[in-house]
C-alpha cells in the first residue's frame, strides 16, 4: 500500500518556514517535492538556527563563524532549512532569464501541485499567473502562500513578528501586568498554522481534482490563519465589546491552572484541574494538607476568587520537586500536569525517542545534524528512512534529464549561461 500522495509532484517556490513547513507536510504524505531555487537567492539556506525569541541568527563563537564567500553555495544547508526541507528534491533554476522560465513552464506540465510565498507581483512579473499555468496542465492545483491574501494590502511585505503583531497574537501575549510593549510572542507561530491549514486545502484540492477531473487556485493569507485560531479574543470584542487582555498562564474557569516553579534553577511544570474529581485526587497527591480543606478551596468558584494564595500554596509543593516528578506524581491519578521541557529535556524525550522522531543525518559540510520528524505515522506505509536536506541543485540530473529529457550537451550549455544556477 502506498503513502496518501505519493504519486503527487509539487514544485516548490517558497522559503522562509511558513511555505517549506506545507511543503514538508506533503513530503511526510509521500508527495515529490521539488525545490526550484537559485544560488541568486539563498534564502534560510545560509540562516543558522534562530535565538529563542526569534530575533535572529543564535550567536556563534568567532571560531565557528562562517565565511561564506569561500564556501560553495550550493553546499549550504543550515541546520534551519534541513529541518523543513528533509526528504524534498532540489533543482537549479534561474527564473530571471527567459530561458529559465521556458524550463519551468516545462516542469509544470509534468506536475500536479506549484507552491509559492513570493511578495504578490514576483509571480506575475514572471508571468506565472494561474490562468497562464492552467493552459499548461489544466487541472493543475496553484497555491499563493502571501502575508495577508489578495486584496487592499496584498503589497505588505511581512515577517514573523509583523503577522503576530497583526493578527493579534502578540497583544494577547504575557501576564496581566506585562506592558504591551513587552508582549512578544516571538518565533513564527503563524507560519506553522498557515503551513498546516495550506497542507490540508492542497488535500482536499487534490481530492476534488480526484472526482471532478478539474484543478483550482487557492489564496492563502496567512494573517487570517493564525487570527482564525483567536476566536474567543474576537467573540468577547464582538459581543462584550471588551478588548481581552493578556491573562498568563491562569484560566478565567478553572483553578488551579497555572505554571509553578519546580526544584532548580528555572525549571517548571503546568498543573491544570477541570472539575472535582480532579482536584480531590490532586489533594491526595499532595497528602491531604490542612489547607486543601479551608472553605476558600471547596469549590471552583471559591478557588477562582482566592487564586493567588492558592497558587502560592501550590508552588510550596511544586518547589520541592522537579518537573518530571511532579508530572508523573500527578498523571498517575489523572491530574493534567507537565514538565516545562527545555531543548535538553526535548532531546532525550523517552517519549519522542520511542517514537523515532529525532532524525540524524548527515549534512554536508554541517556533519550529523538531529532534527525533528514527521509528528504522523501511516499503518498502511512502512517507515523509511528520512533523506536529508538536499544540497542546491543536488537532483538536477532527475529533474531535468529524466523528467524534462534534456540531453548532456544540453544541460552544459543551460549551465554555462547560468540557467541552471
Amino acid at each position: 500500500m502506498l503513502a496518501p500522495l505519493k504519486g503527487i509532484r509539487v514544485l516548490d517556490l517558497t522559503d522562509s518556514i511558513v511555505g517549506p513547513f506545507t511543503t514538508r507536510l506533503l513530503t511526510g504524505c509521500g508527495a515529490e517535492v521539488i525545490r526550484v531555487e537559485s544560488r541568486l537567492h539563498l534564502g534560510f539556506r545560509r540562516n543558522g538556527p534562530w535565538g529563542p525569541a526569534g530575533n535572529g541568527p543564535i550567536p556563534q563563537a568567532p571560531e565557528k563563524l562562517i565565511d561564506f564567500s569561500k564556501v560553495d553555495t550550493k553546499l549550504l544547508v543550515s541546520p534551519t532549512f534541513g529541518q523543513y526541507n528533509h526528504d524534498k528534491l532540489s533543482v537549479a533554476l534561474n527564473l530571471s532569464k527567459p530561458e529559465g522560465r521556458g524550463l519551468f513552464k516545462r516542469l509544470v506540465r509534468v506536475s500536479d501541485v506549484v507552491v509559492d510565498n513570493f511578495r504578490f507581483g514576483v509571480m506575475q512579473k514572471w508571468g506565472f499567473v494561474y490562468a497562464g499555468l492552467k493552459e499548461l496542465k489544466d487541472d493543475l492545483i496553484v497555491v499563493s502562500l502571501q502575508s495577508l491574501g489578495k486584496g487592499p494590502s496584498q503589497d505588505w511585505a511581512t515577517w514573523g513578528m509583523n503577522l503576530l503583531s497583526f493578527t493579534g497574537f502578540a497583544y494577547g501575549w504575557g501576564h496581566p501586568d506585562t506592558p504591551v510593549t513587552e508582549r512578544t510572542a516571538g518565533g513564527f507561530h503563524v507560519d506553522y498554522i498557515a503551513g498546516a491549514e495550506t497542507a490540508v486545502a492542497i488535500m482536499a484540492a487534490l481530492i476534488h481534482r480526484a472526482n471532478t477531473g478539474e484543478g483550482q487556485y487557492i489564496d492563502v493569507s496567512q494573517a487570517e490563519a493564525g487570527a482564525c485560531v483567536l476566536g474567543p479574543s474576537f467573540l468577547d470584542y464582538f459581543i462584550n465589546k471588551r478588548v481581552a487582555e493578556p491573562r498568563g498562564n491562569r484560566h478565567p474557569q478553572f483553578a488551579p491552572h497555572n505554571c509553578y516553579p519546580c526544584q532548580g534553577e528555572d525549571n517548571w511544570c503546568v498543573i491544570a484541574i477541570f472539575n472535582e474529581t480532579e482536584w480531590q485526587q490532586f489533594c491526595h497527591a499532595l497528602d491531604d494538607p490542612s489547607w486543601t480543606k479551608d472553605a476558600k478551596f471547596q469549590d471552583m468558584q471559591s478557588r477562582l476568587k482566592n487564586v493567588d494564595e492558592l497558587d502560592q500554596n501550590i508552588e510550596r509543593w511544586t518547589k520541592q520537586r522537579t518537573p518530571h516528578q511532579v508530572m508523573k506524581i500527578l498523571q498517575s491519578l489523572g491530574v493534567a500536569a507537565g514538565a516545562v521541557q527545555n531543548g535538553e529535556y526535548l532531546y532525550y524525550d523517552l517519549q519522542l525517542r520511542a517514537r523515532n522522531f529525532m532524525m540524524e543525518q548527515q549534512v554536508p559540510r554541517l556533519g550529523k545534524v538531529t532534527s525533528p520528524g514527521m509528528p504522523v505515522r501511516f499503518s498502511l506505509e512502512a517507515e523509511t528512512e528520512s533523506r536529508r536536506a538536499p544540497v542546491l541543485g543536488e537532483h538536477n540530473d532527475y529533474v531535468y534529464r529524466q523528467l524534462l529529457g534534456l540531453s548532456p550537451e544540453e544541460m552544459d550549455k543551460l549551465t554555462d549561461s547560468k540557467v541552471i544556477f
